[in-house]
């Protein structure tokens, strides 16, 4: 009688473990706000992500943000995958891709934009669309608050340039 107490005693424990175990998993904060610097959106922009969880390592985040200068809509859109060791990390190396719209209001009289160092030429054209390469790392806690990023870019069209990004802002 004894051994078979025993071995229900044990089977029981094992299955409230394994249920203590998944309310330990933090409810994953998936919406981000930030403003980033010298990015995809040029001197600065505004930006708004998601994020869609894949798995417990890897998240795919779609991006759009704004910014104006110089009389032209700058609008970058991306799409990242944060890879992470588990789903509790609040640390990420992010990779992505995406395009800077850039679209000259009737003010603008120039034809060319010099951003970061990168000339957009608006010669005949009404929008401009250079492919923006980010590799990078991106801090974010499970449960949301500051997140910050950092990341090299790699901008191509007419020209190629490398250049940083730095954003600072807050999920939720």
């Amino acid at each position: 009688m004894k051994p078979i107490l025993t071995a229900l005693l044990f089977l029981f424990s094992l299955k409230a473990i394994a249920q203590d175990s998944t309310l330990t998993q933090p409810h994953l904060k998936k919406n981000s706000i930030y403003a980033e610097l010298l990015g995809n959106g040029g001197v600065y922009s505004v930006n708004y992500d998601r994020i869609f969880q894949v798995s417990n390592q890897i998240k795919i985040v779609p991006r759009v943000g704004f910014s104006t200068l110089e009389d032209v809509l700058i609008f970058p859109l991306e799409v990242n995958l944060l890879l992470s060791k588990s789903n509790t990390s609040k640390n990420f190396f992010e990779t992505g891709i995406g395009l800077t719209i850039l679209k000259p209001l009737n003010g603008f009289s120039g034809q060319l934009l010099t951003i970061n160092g990168y000339d957009y030429n608006f010669d005949n054209k009404a929008v401009n669309t250079p492919v923006m390469i980010r590799a990078g790392f991106r801090h974010q806690k499970p449960t949301g608050g500051l997140m910050y990023r950092t990341g090299a870019l790699l901008i191509t069209g007419d020209e190629t340039l490398l250049t940083i990004g730095i954003g600072l802002g807050y999920t939720f």
